[in-house]
C-alpha cells in the first residue's frame, strides 16, 4: 500500500508543503498600489499612474502622460511588470505608435516612496526623449471631512465643509473618484445643498462638479492637493445656472 505523507525522505518538503495543502506563495518583495506621479526635474513632463495590481511580483498601472508631444495627453498608458526582491521595480508600457515607455524605480520596503526613479522612452517617435530622471510622490487617499472657504471676484467669503471619500481603486483610465456631500451657508446661489455628481483625482490633481437638484445650478471645482491629502487647494470654481450664474473664485480646505 502506498504510504501518504509518511516518507523519511519527504520529511523536509512537507514540514513546508504539509500534505495535499497548498501554500501562499511568499512574498517577493514590497507591494505598491495607489495614486502616484512621476515628474521630470526642470521640464513640464509628468506621469500619473493609478496602480490597478501591485501585489509583489505583479504589477500593473494605468496612467497619463503631459508634457510630450509623441503622446497625446488623452492617451491610457498601461505598464506591466514587477517588484523584485531587493523592491527594484520595472514597468513596461505596451506599445504607442511605436513607443514603449519603461518607468524603473526603487520601492521603499514600507512602499512609501521610491528612488532612482527613471524614465526611458524607447521606438517611434518618443526615442528622442531618451532617459529622463524622475521624481515619484505617493499621494495618500482624500478622505475625510474637509472645511474653509471659497472666495469669489470680489473678496466675499464663502463658508464650505465638505465630506468626501476616493476609490481605493482607479477607473479604466488609471483615474480615481471621489464620493460624498458639501455643505454651503444658506444663500441665494443654491435652491438646495448641491451633492457632488462628477470628480477626477489623477496625481496631485482633482475636480469636481456639484449639482443643485433644486434648479440648474452647478458649481465646478478644480485644483491641486498635498501629498498627505490633508489640504485642499482650489485654483478655480465657477457657478453655472441660477442666480450667481458666472461666479468664479478661489478656496482652501483643510482636513478637520
Amino acid at each position: 500500500m502506498r504510504k501518504l505523507c509518511l516518507a523519511s525522505s519527504l520529511a523536509l518538503v512537507l514540514s513546508v508543503t504539509g500534505c495535499g495543502v497548498k501554500n501562499p506563495p511568499l512574498q517577493i518583495g514590497s507591494s505598491v498600489a495607489g495614486n502616484w506621479a512621476f515628474t521630470a526635474a526642470n521640464q513640464q513632463l509628468d506621469l500619473n499612474l493609478g496602480f490597478t495590481q501591485g501585489s509583489y511580483e505583479t504589477v500593473s498601472a494605468v496612467g497619463r502622460l503631459h508634457g510630450v508631444a509623441c503622446i497625446s495627453p488623452a492617451t491610457d498608458i498601461l505598464l506591466t511588470g514587477s517588484v523584485s526582491a531587493t523592491n527594484q521595480m520595472t514597468l513596461v508600457s505596451s506599445p504607442l505608435n511605436g513607443s514603449t515607455v519603461t518607468l524603473r524605480g526603487q520601492l521603499a520596503a514600507d512602499s512609501s516612496g521610491m528612488a532612482g526613479t527613471t524614465l526611458t522612452f524607447s521606438g517611434g517617435q518618443c526615442a528622442s526623449l531618451g532617459t529622463k530622471a524622475v521624481t515619484a510622490i505617493q499621494y495618500s487617499p482624500i478622505g475625510g471631512t474637509y472645511t474653509g472657504n471659497f472666495i469669489d471676484a470680489d473678496g466675499n467669503l464663502l463658508a464650505v465643509s465638505a465630506f468626501l471619500e476616493q476609490t481605493t481603486q482607479p477607473n479604466a483610465d488609471g483615474q480615481f473618484t471621489l464620493s460624498g456631500t458639501a455643505t454651503f451657508p444658506p444663500n441665494t446661489c443654491f435652491v438646495q445643498q448641491p451633492t457632488l455628481t462628477q470628480s477626477v483625482v489623477t496625481g496631485s490633481s482633482l475636480s469636481m462638479t456639484y449639482a443643485d437638484a433644486g434648479s440648474t445650478a452647478t458649481i465646478n471645482a478644480s485644483g491641486t492637493f498635498n501629498s498627505a491629502a490633508t489640504q485642499l487647494t482650489i485654483s478655480s470654481w465657477q457657478i453655472q445656472g441660477g442666480p450667481c450664474n458666472g461666479n468664479f473664485g478661489t478656496g482652501l480646505l483643510n482636513e478637520q
